[in-house]
């Protein structure tokens, strides 16, 4: 027990600790809190957000586009890698897309598809985009470590296709799709915000930090930050206990 809470201690407390302490100094230097608000203002921002119910509604519909840009892009992802592992011409295809996605900003993305797309869409389709090129590579890493011997064992003893999925396929892809996905969900955060805030999409947490701008109010603004750290620490925590638990 007294290890556990000494674990704790160094891992947890003492670095958060430092860097709030570092934030307040810079705050009490500066001397502004429109520069730079200090975290009693941040926090007394935070709690006139906690309790409007139009707060909870707003962080409802932003973690649903996060969520549903995150499932996308795991499900396009993994299906694009299988294909192109197994049909030499759609790799071929599929492949440039693929690293002009990985190659281009997410801002880029978000001005030339604004005009195309409403702005719930574009939200989910910007979190798509950053996630899918992350699942592509690492199933495709995945069904590159598969042992070749293995496959001529299967292939000799006329193991069916889907026996071959499941007792090679499989187990390759997981070992490199849980730490993509864990990964993927907390950078899906980011992008759906940032894709918020350009577009000016409805009842968002980017519109939230976008009034806040437009109304000087950094403590909001730093109270909303607050909450997207929390938010992606929290769905991360939640793909690596749902990882974890399939891997048993």
């Amino acid at each position: 027990m007294k290890n556990k809470l000494l674990k704790l201690l160094f891992k947890y407390l003492i670095p958060l600790a430092f860097w709030l302490s570092l934030w307040q100094i810079a705050a009490m230097i500066i001397d502004h809190s429109f520069l730079l608000p200090g975290i009693p203002e941040t926090l007394s921002a935070l709690g006139k957000l906690l309790i409007k119910p139009s707060f909870y509604k707003v962080i409802i519909l932003s973690a649903g586009r996060v969520i549903f840009g995150l499932l996308f892009g795991i499900g396009v992802g993994t299906s694009l890698a299988l294909l192109c592992n197994r049909f030499e011409i759609i790799k071929h295809i599929f492949l440039p897309i693929i690293r002009i996605i990985k190659s281009t900003p997410v801002a880029s993305f978000i001005v030339v598809l604004w005009v195309l797309m409403s702005g719930d869409a574009l939200s989910i389709f910007i979190g798509f985009l950053m996630v899918m090129p992350i699942i592509f590579q690492n199933v495709t890493d995945g069904l590159s470590s598969i042992d070749k011997g293995l496959l001529e064992v299967a292939q000799i003893f006329e193991f069916s296709r889907a026996k071959r999925f499941k007792l090679l396929t499989l187990p390759a892809i997981r070992n490199y799709l849980s730490p993509a996905i864990i990964t993927a969900s907390g950078l899906c955060w980011k992008a759906v915000i940032a894709a918020e805030i350009i577009a000016y999409t409805k009842q968002s947490i980017g519109q939230m930090i976008n009034d806040a701008k437009y109304n000087s109010d950094s403590p909001t603004i730093f109270a909303w930050t607050v909450v997207i750290i929390v938010l992606s620490i929290a769905l991360e925590k939640i793909a690596e206990i749902l990882m974890r638990r399939d891997e048993k």
